[in-house]
Order: C-alpha cells, then structure tokens, then sequence
C-alpha cells in the first residue's frame, strides 16, 4: 500500500470520529442553554466579575431555560454560601413545555438587614413544584450589595455620586492617574480621564512661564523708569572702559564763591545783583548771603544805585564811585 492511500485512510478515520463525537454531543436531551439577566432600580453596576446592587433598592433577575419534559418547574433565587445553598428568597413556579423556551423573572424588593456586602446570589431551576429534588439547572452570580450614601472606595464621593459620575464605587481612583475620584471632582477635571496629571502640568508650565514672562516684562520697564529718573541699577564704577574710546573727565563741581568770580570776570567784573540770581537760578536769598560773605571776605564790593546792588570784583569798581573800603581801608 502506497504512502498515499494511508494519508487517504486516516484522513477518513479522522472525518469519522469527529462525526461520532458530534453526534454523541448532539443526542443529549438533557437540560441546556439556561440565560439569566439583571434588571431592575436596585441594580447599580454590572463588571466582568461582580455585579454592585442597591441595599433598599428592587431588584429582578429574569430567566430563561429549556427543558425536555412538560411539567411544572420551580426557579429559585437564593443565598449561596460555602458551597451550599440557604434558604431560598424568592421562588416562583412556571409550567415548561418541551423544547420551548422558559422566561421567568423573579423579584426581590429589598434585601434584609443580614445580606450585604460581598454575596453570591445562586438561581437554580427545579423538576418540580418544591425544592427536594436537585436542580437541573443553576447559576452563580458575585455580588456586592451597597448603600447609596455609604462611600466604599473611601475617597470623599458617594456610592450613588459614583455611579453617577460613571466611575467605579470600588476604586478609589477609577481611571489609575494617581488623582482620587473626590480629589478629581474637587478640581473639575474627568476622573474618568488617565491623562488629567499631564493636562494639569502643561497648564502648570503654561501659567509660570506666563508669570516669568511678565515678571520680567514689569522689571524691565521699571528699570527703564528707575534710569529716566537718574537712578542707576548695578555697579556701572566697575565697568571697564572700551578699547580705543576716550572717557570724558569729569570735573569736580564747582564752588559758589568761584562762580560768582567767573561771571563777573566774563563781564568786565561787574554785575547787578540780579543778573547774578538770573545767571546762576539760584534764589534771591542764596545770592544775597552769599554776596555778604564774599564781601566781608574782601573778593567783592557791593555798590548801591538807587534800588539795585551792582557786584564788583576788587579793584573793578566804576572810576566816579569811591568804594568804602578805599576810605578805611576794609571792606564793610
């Protein structure tokens, strides 16, 4: 027999077994294909492990099932706890008929004081109008019966604020970006939002470079003013002088006696009093003391001509005007 015709032969084999075995699948008639659905106000969240309900709240499951024999079935909803069912809570005959789909809903108003917390609720399907015999049917569901105003993250929201806000009533922190739901509501962002801490330290760098900008916008102006005014900013002594340019000298000031002197030498040594306290601005009292002391000095004399002083350097009196001095020989 060639290598081909064997290959033929388990190819055959193979296609036979698998008929078998779907055929022996398909030949039982027992009980299959039951469906449970959760409905009802008092169901608050449903997860992929756990389904979050309402302590005071109505709560319904609706059940589906087939069976191959008509005759009336008992569906129960019940407590399940260490491998064993308790005493059922609700429970509710329905006649089936073969190879027909059966629709049950059961319905519980409110759940006693001694259920709470993490639960497993058990629906099961029984052949008959009690409970004796064992179910043909069941299903496990987890549970966690909540109160509405309790806080079982324990980050500052309520269970029904949860829910609302379309995060977990479980998680502290619902979208895992290192901000609690409470503290994420405190600041109006999304808790439903891992990227929040990125938003809020892009806004963060957006604000301090805004303020450094501006803090040095407000400085330079006010250096500007601070300069208009006279005032200079920095130690400008220390500054060295740029190659090749000449620094202007600067000469020390001038003393008052001094600048008296040199107007009077610029006009022929002599001056009204007036004139003096128009060239130098200073006021008419400053000119005055002055003039004293310069005269009682002996560096100027002071001739009257009718209302008005003239001011004279020594020796540049007019030649009609007998100074005082020149009769004893000091000065007034």
């Amino acid at each position: 027999m060639s290598f081909r015709h064997v290959l033929q032969l388990l190819a055959v084999g193979l296609l036979a077994c698998l008929v078998v075995g779907s055929g022996l699948a398909g030949g039982d008639t027992g009980h299959s294909g039951l469906v449970v659905e959760q409905h009802g106000s008092g169901l608050a969240l449903e997860d992929e492990s756990t389904t979050y309900l309402w302590q005071y709240s109505s709560y319904s499951v609706t059940v589906r099932f087939n069976t191959d024999s008509d005759r009336i079935h008992t569906v129960c909803l019940s407590q399940y706890d260490d491998d064993t069912v308790d005493q059922p809570l609700v429970c509710q005959w329905t006649a089936a008929e073969t190879g027909e789909p059966t629709d049950v809903t059961l319905t519980q108003s409110e759940w006693p004081e001694n259920i709470s917390g993490e639960e497993t609720l058990a629906v099961e399907v029984y052949p008959d109008r009690d409970t004796d015999a064992e179910p043909i049917e069941s299903h496990q569901q987890s549970v966690h019966i909540i109160e509405k105003d309790g806080d079982l993250a324990g980050n500052g929201l309520s269970n029904e604020r949860e829910i609302e806000l379309g995060t977990h009533p479980a998680l502290a922190d619902t979208d895992g970006d290192g901000l609690t739901d409470g503290v994420e509501v405190m600041l109006g962002t999304d808790p439903r939002d891992p990227m929040t801490p990125y938003r809020i330290a892009v806004v963060g760098i957006g604000m301090l470079t805004t303020a450094a900008f501006g803090f040095l916008l407000v400085a330079g102006r006010l250096l500007v003013g601070l300069r208009r005014f006279g005032f200079t900013v920095g130690r400008d002594d220390e500054t060295e002088p740029a190659a090749g340019v000449d620094q202007p000298l600067l000469e020390p000031p001038v003393r008052d006696e001094k600048r008296v002197k040199q107007l009077l030498s610029a006009h022929e040594g002599r001056l009204k009093q007036s004139q003096i306290v128009e060239a130098t601005e200073w006021s008419k009292s400053k000119v005055s003391r002055l003039l004293s002391s310069m005269e009682d000095d002996g560096e100027i004399t002071r001739i009257r001509l009718g209302r008005e002083n003239l001011v004279c350097l020594r020796g540049h009196e007019p030649a009609d005007i007998t100074p005082s001095w020149d009769d004893d020989g000091s000065s007034r």
